[in-house]
């Protein structure tokens, strides 16, 4: 495995491999604070009227668009090594950040065009990372599947603690002091996860994405679609649904109980926002623990189930109780529906490493996360349509539904039973 993994050279020994996963980590966490703190900035331009409410909307249709892309951002990168891409990734995002700065210098007076077209440029970043980052680790997978999912289980953690507690809030609170200042601190996030990831390319090398399959022939698209449908909980069309139920409520779900809280409504929903940002951060390290005691299918099933049950909870207490007696139930279920939804996305993302090489792994993991911002975009739109944010109900009940389903294909996954 580690002899695939440097591809061809000498093996690397495993504590190398380690340290490398150890320095990629740390490159993703600075790079991804870099890209929170920009997304949190192009929300507070708008909040603070520096940029119209109209860009809102085109920001996360542009961004969803972006991850729809996946299965042609898997082919154009899957022929170089992840960790190089990763390397690029950040050094281009650092030179288009000290452009913007340039410009913002030279030419202040038209700061609002400069930065409309660097919020936009900037959402293709994260766009490559995702993507690449799950190319990187799926190599981790080909050693060990326990090194796989412990690396999944820090990505996420670090995801939900550096984006929602530290990176969005930063970007909101830099944006209304200076341009130039939110732009200045990505290029150092940046250039700083550059520097980091290059450090952990040098101490393994990893070879191109793109594996040959084992048969030692090409795939037909019509083999490769079957794969997608007959993947079981990694399949993209799962992917889609869960995203789309939890999109349904989620935000919206969040709106109602900031609403309900007895503080201001600024005060309300960063509270809010904390408790959801706990939960992300705690949640992917369930996975491992509950792997090694219940297994894959074990865990699968523990964070559906422990999800629905929040669901059905909270679901009974509005209809039982008056709002203001609701919310602290619905805080709590914000936290552990996060804890619980990443948990489950740790368990699905390793499984997926695991189970599949060659194209399919490419398809099923590309196609995984086009649905998932098509099923962000059609939840958002149900959720809206069905009036969530002030009547919660009709969301928590799609919600339920598309956990119920998810957790049905998991017992019909009768490969799972084999993985302990």
């Amino acid at each position: 495995m580690l002899h695939e993994l440097t591809g061809g050279r000498r093996a690397a020994p495993l504590p190398a491999v380690l340290r490398a996963r150890r320095w990629m980590l740390a490159g993703l966490t600075v790079s991804i604070v870099g890209s929170r703190v920009v997304e949190g900035g192009a929300a507070g331009t708008v909040v603070q009227g520096l940029l119209p409410v109209m860009w809102l909307p085109v920001f996360a249709t542009a961004a969803e668009a972006l991850g729809f892309a996946a299965p042609l951002t898997t082919r154009l990168l899957s022929r170089f090594p992840p960790a190089a891409v990763l390397v690029a990734s950040d050094m281009a995002e650092a030179v288009l950040s000290a452009a913007a700065l340039a410009a913002l210098v030279l030419a202040p007076a038209h700061s609002g065009p400069v930065m409309i077209c660097y919020l936009l440029l900037a959402l293709v970043f994260p766009a490559i990372c995702d993507v690449v980052e799950e190319l990187y680790a799926r190599q981790l997978a080909r050693l060990s599947p326990a090194n796989a999912l412990s690396f999944n289980a820090a990505v996420y953690s670090m995801l939900g603690f550096v984006g929602l507690v530290i990176g969005a809030p930063m970007g909101g609170l830099v944006s209304g002091s200076s341009f130039a200042l939110l732009v200045g601190l990505n290029l150092v996030l940046s250039a700083s996860g550059a520097c980091l990831r290059l450090v952990s390319r040098r101490t393994v090398p990893t070879t191109p994405a793109r594996e040959p399959e084992t048969s030692g022939a090409r795939r037909s698209w019509t083999d490769v679609a079957g794969v997608l449908v007959r993947s079981g909980p990694t399949s993209p069309a799962v992917a889609f649904v869960v995203t789309a139920g939890h999109a349904s409520a989620g935000v919206f779900v969040h709106l109602w109980t900031a609403r309900a809280m007895p503080w201001p409504p600024a005060t309300s929903l960063a509270l809010v926002v904390a408790c959801f940002g706990v939960g992300a951060t705690l949640g992917p390290h369930l996975a491992p623990l509950a792997q090694r005691r219940l297994g894959i299918r074990g865990a699968l099933m523990l964070s559906l189930t422990g999800a629905i049950t929040g669901v059905a909870v909270l679901a009974a207490c509005l209809v039982l109780l008056p709002p203001a007696a609701v919310w602290p139930v619905a805080l709590g279920q914000v936290a552990t529906g996060a804890a619980l939804g990443r948990m489950r996305d740790v368990l699905i993302t390793t499984l997926r490493q695991a189970s599949f090489r060659g194209e399919e792994f490419g398809a099923v993991m590309s196609w995984s996360f086009a649905l998932s911002s098509l099923g962000v975009l059609a939840g958002s739109w149900t959720g809206g349509g069905l009036g969530v944010a002030a009547r919660p109900l009709p969301g928590l009940g799609v919600l339920a539904a598309a956990l119920a389903v998810v957790l049905l294909v998991v017992l019909r996954a009768d490969g799972l039973r084999n993985r302990g």
